[in-house]
């Protein structure tokens, strides 16, 4: 099996970035490594898991926790240009340790596709390999209540989510690959509907950032229909889509007593895109 192409949007895109850096200096050991200590040191980062003794019903996650809640509600009524005016982002140094000048240059590196949403159009742009850099992968994961627009060029973006969570049709478009390899941490379905305030608001944004990855799996299987109904005529190529997910992934999230989610798992054929 061979990784030949990467799509990633928010923290994918930091995925993304580790992943192939990683393939491109020393194969999967070194890729695996990689991912792992790069999320171990985010999470030593200091936030508000420190103070999670203050939640009255103490769990790993920050759903009851009153510094998040209390953060959140401090979103609503101020910005992140208010709220941080010098623009400090703290994965910002612990990118740096990617090397974008090999992933640009290397014509043997994965193929990386980024997504980031142009604040001012609305409209998505998939960043290549050439474009790659911390500012690119902050955009992708910019959420824009609690992070500046990043600027790039002469356009600002926001986070990817809102326009290709991730970005599909490069990975087509731009390899060879006959596999797709999809890894979802938003839950597709809820066995119950939401029923508190943060439930509800949770619900919304994984419908919401699940929209656009559907429309392309939408648009994927009308285009392998066409094929096999013989109704087009044209040098298209089959794209096994195969999903990985793990039901434990519900209780990742907002309140993990009303939710529980199921995702299945497949395998992936000899050469794959990954998500």
């Amino acid at each position: 099996m061979e990784v030949v192409g990467i799509s990633g949007t928010s923290a994918g895109a930091m995925n993304a970035g580790i992943l192939a850096d990683g393939l491109r200096r020393g194969g999967a050991s070194q890729a695996r490594l990689a991912l792992r200590q790069y999320w171990e040191h985010v999470g030593h980062l200091p936030g508000y898991s420190s103070l999670g003794h203050l939640a009255p019903h103490y769990t790993w996650h920050l759903d009851h926790n009153p510094a998040f809640l209390w953060a959140g509600m401090l979103t609503r009524i101020w910005s992140p240009y208010q709220l941080n005016p010098t623009n400090y982002h703290p994965l910002r140094e612990l990118l740096q340790r990617i090397d974008f000048e090999g992933l640009r240059e290397d014509p043997s590196a994965p193929r990386v596709f980024i997504c980031a949403t142009n604040v001012r159009t609305g409209l998505r742009r998939v960043f290549h390999n050439a474009e790659l850099s911390v500012d690119v992968l902050l955009a992708s994961a910019c959420l824009p209540q609690l992070y500046q627009a990043v600027l790039i060029g002469e356009d600002s973006y926001w986070d990817g989510g809102y326009t290709g969570n991730p970005a599909l049709a490069p990975l087509y478009l731009g390899t060879d690959a006959s596999d797709l390899i999809v890894v979802g941490i938003n839950p597709m379905e809820r066995p119950t509907v939401p029923q508190t305030a943060r439930g509800i608001s949770h619900r919304i944004d994984e419908i919401s950032f699940n929209s656009t990855f559907m429309l392309e799996l939408g648009a994927i299987a009308f285009v392998e229909h066409l094929m096999k109904s013989a109704a087009v005529q044209a040098p298209f190529r089959l794209l096994n889509v195969h999903g990985i997910g793990d039901e434990l992934l519900g209780s990742f999230g907002f309140e993990q007593d009303e939710q529980r989610m199921g995702v299945p798992a497949a395998s992936a054929g000899d050469r794959m895109a990954g998500r």
